[in-house]
């Protein structure tokens, strides 16, 4: 360390909940999808939805403890990022230990995805790596399975197959998607399908092949409707691939989408065929997302409401940083 370099003792990184275009059916034991996908980082018209993560410098070597909205962390997340901490300790050659604190500010889906972002970004500072994007990205990845996506901000694809794979990179900013909206409509339910059900009722569809096979085609589709800003095209084909991960799971005995979250689709679906521009994407949470661009936003969100249904509005949201360093 040189004589003049300032020692951190704290820092401040914040990310945004993502949400899929390309629905992670399954994974790998390393936590890497099983086939390529791709994600979309979001918050409100206010930036205000995001997730905060502070962590501070101890001396024990030690990830002493994570609080996540006041409360400590499941074991196996923590035992994650101690593995990660680990690998920062190695690089740099520095023994810290962490104590690290999260908050989520009006996130309701994509929360594990933005903490993770969140935190290994503040490592990377902490510990004076800095590291390129895609190598924090990949170590987010470690503690949840969708981390890229919030890491890279803006809509993101990670590659698992074909040459150089994997790695992940941004495929639109958000200034690129400035002219889209998304209405998100929450379902407030006792309990959720966890990812690790999620991941067994889609391999045990005896369609999953046909979704592997398909993934390539979505993927060509969405990058074409992209670089052409052909919006009908992007989340036409990012609507067949999450409704197509969602046949799977309820095929094989599962529902993600429940009986409201359905009626949502299928509000979705008829303001559609009414002619207004809009297409939904779900996750395995309570969320359905329908996206629309301008100048139909407006029409699309009044006819949601007239249909009882309470959107929040979000907008693509950048990537991960940090916003705050203390020095001792």
């Amino acid at each position: 360390m040189a004589k003049d370099e300032k020692i951190i003792s704290e820092v401040k990184a914040e990310a945004n909940p993502t949400i899929p275009i390309i629905f992670v059916s399954s994974v790998r034991d390393n936590r890497l999808p099983l086939h390529n996908s791709m994600g979309l980082s979001v918050t409100d018209n206010e930036g205000k939805t995001k997730v905060v993560t502070h962590i501070s410098r101890t001396d024990s070597g030690e990830l002493e403890s994570f609080i996540l909205n006041g409360k400590a962390l499941q074991l196996e997340r923590v035992q994650s990022m101690s593995e990660v901490l680990r690998a920062f300790q190695k690089e740099s050659g520095k023994n810290y230990g962490i104590k690290a604190e999260s908050d989520n500010y009006n996130v309701f889906a994509g929360s594990s995805d933005a903490g993770a972002a969140a935190f290994v970004v503040a490592l990377d500072k902490m510990f004076g790596t800095n590291y390129e994007t895609e190598k924090i990205a990949f170590l987010a990845n470690k503690i949840s399975e969708s981390a890229i996506r919030a890491v890279y901000g803006g809509l993101n694809t990670l590659v698992v197959e074909g040459p150089g794979a994997p790695y992940a990179k941004q495929l639109a900013s958000e200034e690129d998607l400035k002219d889209i909206h998304i209405f998100a409509m929450t379902f407030d339910y006792d309990s959720r399908l966890s990812a690790a059900e999620i991941f067994q009722l889609t391999r045990s569809s005896p369609f999953y092949d046909y979704r592997l096979k398909m993934v390539p085609q979505w993927e060509a589709k969405i990058k074409l409707g992209l670089l052409h800003k052909d919006w009908n095209m992007v989340f036409s084909n990012a609507e067949d691939n999450c409704s197509n991960a969602h046949y799977l799971i309820e095929s094989s005995g599962g529902r993600a989408r429940k009986k409201e979250m359905m009626n949502a689709v299928i509000d979705v679906e008829e303001i559609r065929q009414s002619g207004l521009p809009v297409y939904w994407t779900a996750g395995g949470g309570n969320v359905i997302n329908a996206f629309t661009w301008d100048p139909y936003a407006s029409d699309v969100l009044k006819e949601l409401r007239s249909r009882g249904q309470k959107p929040v509005e979000y907008k693509v949201a950048p990537s991960a940083r940090v916003t705050e360093v203390k020095y001792e």
